[in-house]
């Protein structure tokens, strides 16, 4: 598809900031980078690891570290612009700025909802649904296709 670089925030300080069930894991970081690296590498794709600390608190759009931008997890409000983005989105875009990408403020920031068949638009377009599509029957001679 045309990747050639993925870059990955690395948790910096945060098994030492009131570790709680959110974080607890991060020591697994090390084992599961090391995986990704040997997977991207067998596609020829480069793996960066980005000081990701501080990302989420900084926002995206204004490049202003904000008090109260973060306003629950998962919602990030830019007091100066009123743009509502989602904090890991937010986080990732600081990460793709620290590793020397542009990222410029989207018209409109798409959400999106995981579910068990895929991924969904939060907000539909028109005539759409958010709700789970039923799996389509297997056709004759595809077995097992869905």
């Amino acid at each position: 598809m045309g990747v050639n670089e993925v870059f990955v925030g690395y948790p910096y300080m945060v098994s030492q900031d009131d570790g709680n069930e959110y974080n607890t894991n991060v020591w697994w970081f090390a084992k599961i980078i090391k995986w990704l690296g040997e997977v991207l590498q067998e596609y020829g794709i480069k793996l960066n690891i980005v000081n990701e600390y501080g990302t989420s608190r900084q926002c995206s759009i204004c490049d202003v570290k904000h008090k109260n931008g973060r306003v629950m997890r998962g919602l990030y409000i830019c007091p100066v612009t009123g743009i509502k983005i989602n904090a890991d989105l937010n986080a990732a875009r600081n990460i793709a700025k620290r590793a020397g990408y542009e990222t410029p403020i989207p018209t409109k920031i798409l959400s999106y909802i995981i579910t068990t068949n895929g991924v969904k638009p939060l907000t539909p377009k028109e005539g759409e649904t958010t709700k789970t599509p039923k799996i389509k029957p297997a056709q004759k001679g595809r077995e097992g296709v869905i």
